[in-house]
């Protein structure tokens, strides 16, 4: 008999267990799990057939009985532990504990709330991820993770938009890197990643009312069923996304403010308002109904800046573009605005402040300033401030007054507001001296109104919504005008710079050395000294 061959029973044992590894850990290359098996397999049996001899006489001897039943104490041992982990990894004995200082591994109480709402209702969502970058598509699994770690119900899958573009279609997937979540015949959408997004989607396909939300027309305003460039299906098919019911209104045909209308968007008008419907606006401002209003550069709207004003918005006559001698201007089109300055305390913008480098690119755009002191006494905070580097052209109402040229002192350089919203309680005005008078009406208990502004209807138009960030702020606005207080408002947890990053495939291989190659070493090591040993 030939000692020697002992390697081989090892060197199959060692396959086999990388087999399983590699099969885990590289589920794109099926392949080298494949090779390892049949690796292991060769082994096995060329030490069965090159060593059959030697086994005989093992089993022949004394010992053989006292050996075998070791042997199968041991198996059974294995068996113990195997079982003992596989009844352990059920879900009421997974306990996890995050020790990180943030709590950075796992959920916010409102998010965990939230998630034993689902089980407790039985309801699992659905949730269809289409993804061609990876660096998003791994920080969409990150964040999934704490869900699942939460045994949130999910019931996730993957789908490349390139190799399954029908799927895509089908789904209409319009922007790259988009998670679906469907509960039902309800359905959101996301296309940024945090705890916040991920939790106010569920709310959402788990909510049973609808909102309806009316687009003017009648001022030139772009149709929302249009696909042109400066068309609003785009715009229409993120809010039918989010379970809105989208409309579009005449104020002019049907002579009041829309019975049904949760939120009115003025979205790129090109003429003024007539006198009757500035009236039926101001009117429905008065009733507390929100509306956002994106208006363009060099579009001369006097009714509507009006309107505006009274919210404590002041439309500037300008033009704001791309310095000539920054070099982003050639790349973005020097007719548009760069906001990089966002505010971190609006629930509109908090999330693009605090992911940082976001920035807001939008064509013919004017700027905002605040009135203190207006009208219905709303409270303004402005949004969004462009780069220092912007040159705004003061002074102009129309293309006219650019075509017919530019003075040295219509040019000003700075950062310039662009985006503001407006809110306030208005509403309860009833004189104090009529409560005291029999059959005096019954008073208004006020509201609160909210108002959106934008220097620029690119946030919503099929050309400007191409950009995920443009659509998700225009969208983040419609959810903060609409007050839906089921949406939760999440701190974002913040990291110390302490942990170790890993890539994937260094990770995995991490996990290999230590949890399976160093061991086997070691055991490998040791046989063959016990074996020299023996023989010596």
């Amino acid at each position: 008999m030939r000692s020697g061959l002992l390697f081989l029973p090892f060197v199959g044992f060692f396959s086999a267990v990388l087999a399983i590894a590699t099969g885990k850990a590289y589920t794109s290359m099926p392949y080298v799990s494949i090779a390892l098996w049949v690796l292991a397999a060769i082994a096995i049996v060329a030490w069965i057939i090159l060593d059959a001899d030697r086994i005989g006489r093992m089993f022949k001897r004394k010992g053989a009985k006292h050996g075998l039943s070791q042997g199968l104490s041991i198996v059974l041992a294995v068996l113990l532990v195997v079982g003992i982990g596989f009844i352990t990894k059920r879900d009421r004995f997974n306990k996890t504990f995050d020790m990180t200082k943030d709590g950075l591994n796992t959920l916010s109480p409102e998010s965990v709330k939230l998630v034993n709402q689902l089980q407790t209702n039985g309801q699992e969502v659905k949730v269809l991820a289409f993804f061609q970058d990876e660096v998003k598509k791994a920080q969409f699994n990150k964040l999934l993770a704490l869900y699942q770690n939460a045994f949130a119900p999910l019931q996730v899958e993957y789908i490349d938009p390139q190799t399954d573009p029908t799927r895509a279609i089908a789904e209409s997937i319009t922007v790259p890197d988009t998670v679906l979540f469907k509960l039902g015949k309800q359905e959101s959408r996301l296309t940024s990643f945090s705890e916040e997004k991920m939790s106010n989607a569920l709310v959402r396909v788990m909510k049973d009312k609808e909102h309806v939300v009316y687009f003017l027309s009648g001022h030139g305003e772009p149709d929302i069923n249009s696909k042109d460039p400066i068309g609003l299906s785009l715009a229409k098919a993120e809010l039918e996304s989010e379970r809105f019911v989208v409309k579009q209104a005449k104020l002019v045909e049907i002579g009041k403010y829309p019975d049904d209308a949760d939120l009115m968007i003025i979205a790129g008008p090109r003429y003024d308002l007539l006198p009757a419907e500035k009236e039926i606006l101001e009117k429905a401002m008065l009733d507390a109904k929100p509306m956002m209003f994106l208006v363009d550069a060099l579009m001369d709207l006097p009714n509507f800046k009006s309107v505006i004003a009274d919210a404590g918005i002041k439309l500037n006559d300008d033009l704001l573009i791309i310095n000539p001698e920054d070099p982003r201007g050639k790349v973005l089109g020097q007719n548009n605005s760069i906001a990089a300055d966002l505010d971190k305390f609006s629930p509109i913008t908090a999330d693009f402040a605090k992911r940082g480098g976001v920035s807001i690119v939008t064509a013919n755009t004017r700027s905002l300033d605040v009135i203190p002191e207006n009208k219905l006494h709303l409270k303004t905070v402005t949004l969004a401030k462009t780069d220092p580097v912007i040159i705004k052209v003061k002074n102009v109402h129309t293309d006219a007054d650019i075509k017919t040229g530019v003075k040295e002192d219509q040019i000003e350089v700075g950062s310039f507001n662009v985006f503001a919203v407006a809110t306030g309680q208005v509403g309860g005005d009833r004189l104090a001296a009529n409560e005291a008078k029999e059959g005096a009406p019954a008073a208004k208990a006020s509201k609160e109104l909210r108002v959106f502004v934008g220097g620029s209807s690119q946030l919503a138009v099929n050309l400007g919504g191409q950009r995920g960030e443009n659509l998700d702020l225009f969208t983040n606005g419609v959810n903060f005008l609409l007050q839906d207080e089921d949406f939760l408002s999440i701190r974002a947890k913040e990291s110390d710079a302490s942990r170790l990053d890993l890539t994937t495939q260094s990770s995995q291989f991490l996990l290999m050395f230590l949890a399976f190659i160093y061991p086997l070493l070691f055991f490998g090591a040791g046989s063959v000294y016990w074996f020299q040993r023996r023989r010596a």
